[in-house]
């Protein structure tokens, strides 16, 4: 998913875009002076470049508030998607504060070397600065347009406006795709005449990168992959901010886009403990069968205290199922896979029910719709999707029944768990059994997919 490389954009790219618009060096001789100014001229104004290259995210510190200020709202979920939206007026100007880090260094900078040129180019009306998103990826190129010009109106009133830009690269393994935003933000002066020369020749710069990219020109640094999950763990919480989705359907992958599973599963695991359950009758037969098999315990009372040991050790993934057997059956069940009467054989006989079971239970499970019909009582499964990695999906278990002239009532049998629909289906499908349950509705909540 993330094989195909380009190269990031350079100093040098965006030089030749400026000379390209009519611009020059605002000081050649940069290397040796004592104080920085500014690094371009363009028409009448100055011009100072500032690329964000790092991912801001990968910074500790951020990561250490970031998580304290999100486990304000969601406290016990063990995946948390950093979705400003999510927080509160005072929580999202804290979020703004800490994801602008990178930006406040570069606007502070930007302040001082502005300042300088325009005092050795008095002839200059406008202070520009021109900021590339190159490396901080976990920003689109609207939330850095905005946090940048709330960060260059808080500061200073040194900038007049400024131009955000960028490459972003999305892939899905098959198709890849780019963009190549270039914006003017006014701050001072509502418009910036130069824009459109500077904006022609990044347009035309941006063809013809795409053109080298496409014919397999570009060999140097080729370290910039498409745009992917921003994820770090702290105190056993994941905490993700999902790439941007594509927006539209995929025609090569017709059942949609991969995702990474770094689950390590390959297949789903067991998703109960099958006991067979007994009535004293049927202990009785079996004890006939199998007179000497200590398994059966002493008497059914026994059998039954070890059942509800059973009920109170069970996971909840991986809860307690009890399947009614039969001695006759269980006795025809032998000898057509001649297999020899043991207690061994028991169980195998159970679990061979609940998997024949279980197997009509998931083949009938339906996707919930607003419009469809649904039965009085029924096990719902829903599934919120998160990003590129069905490894921080989260599935939540209940049961469902319905009441006439009245709200439905919902009991809660799994909050959270981190895992993804086709585990949480099969799951939902055990409890189904477990509670002698018919039907198995799902829903895969799609807000924060990768499609």
């Amino acid at each position: 998913m993330d094989q195909f490389r380009i190269r990031s954009l350079t100093e040098s790219d965006l030089t030749q875009i400026i000379k390209e618009a009519g611009g020059v060096r605002a000081h050649p001789d940069a290397n040796s002076r004592d104080v920085k100014g500014a690094d371009y001229l363009l028409s009448n104004s100055v011009i100072e470049l500032k690329g964000l290259d790092d991912d801001g995210l990968a910074k500790t510190e951020r990561q250490k508030k970031l998580a304290i200020l999100f486990r304000e709202n969601v406290s016990n979920a063990p995946v948390i998607v950093l979705d400003r939206a999510n927080l509160t007026g005072n929580q999202q100007r804290n979020y703004d504060h800490i994801i602008e880090g990178p930006i406040k260094s570069a606007v502070a900078s930007a302040r001082k070397q502005i300042k300088q040129s325009r005092i050795e180019f008095p002839n200059c009306t406008h202070s520009i600065l021109f900021l590339i998103n190159n490396g901080y990826t976990a920003l689109n190129h609207d939330e850095l347009v905005r946090l940048v010009a709330d960060r260059v109106r808080k500061d200073t009133d040194s900038i007049d406006g400024v131009i955000v830009g960028g490459c972003y690269f999305y892939s899905d393994g098959f198709d890849h795709f780019f963009i190549w935003p270039l914006e003017y933000v006014p701050i001072k002066i509502k418009s910036y005449p130069a824009f459109k020369v500077l904006n022609d020749a990044w347009n035309a710069f941006s063809e013809k990168f795409m053109t080298r990219v496409v014919r397999g020109e570009l060999d140097e640094d080729l370290l910039k992959g498409p745009v992917v999950d921003c994820e770090f763990e702290r105190e056993g919480v994941t905490f993700v901010k999902p790439a941007p989705p594509l927006g539209f359907k995929s025609d090569f992958y017709r059942h949609g886009r991969p995702r990474k599973n770094s689950t390590g599963l390959e297949k789903c695991p067991p998703v109960a403990t099958i006991i067979a359950g007994m009535t004293r009758t049927d202990w009785e037969s079996f004890r006939h069968v199998l007179p000497e098999d200590p398994g059966l315990l002493t008497s059914h009372q026994d059998w039954l205290r070890e059942e509800q040991k059973a009920y109170e050790c069970a996971e909840p993934l991986k809860p307690l199922v009890r399947i009614p057997v039969n001695a006759g059956s269980w006795l025809t069940w032998c000898e057509e896979h001649k297999i020899s009467h043991s207690l061994q054989s028991v169980h195998l006989y159970a679990l061979s029910l609940f998997e024949s079971r279980i197997q009509s239970i998931i083949s009938g499970a339906r996707e919930i719709k607003e419009s469809g019909l649904t039965p009085i009582r029924y096990i719902i499964v829903i599934t919120d999707e998160i990003g590129q990695d069905r490894a921080n999906d989260l599935s939540h278990i209940a049961i469902v029944r319905l009441r006439p002239y009245d709200d439905p009532v919902v009991k809660p049998l799994i909050e959270n768990a981190r895992i993804f629909h086709e585990y949480a289906l099969a799951l939902a499908s055990a409890y189904a059994i477990a509670h002698n349950i018919d039907a198995v509705m799902w829903k895969c909540n799609k807000r924060y997919a990768w499609i």
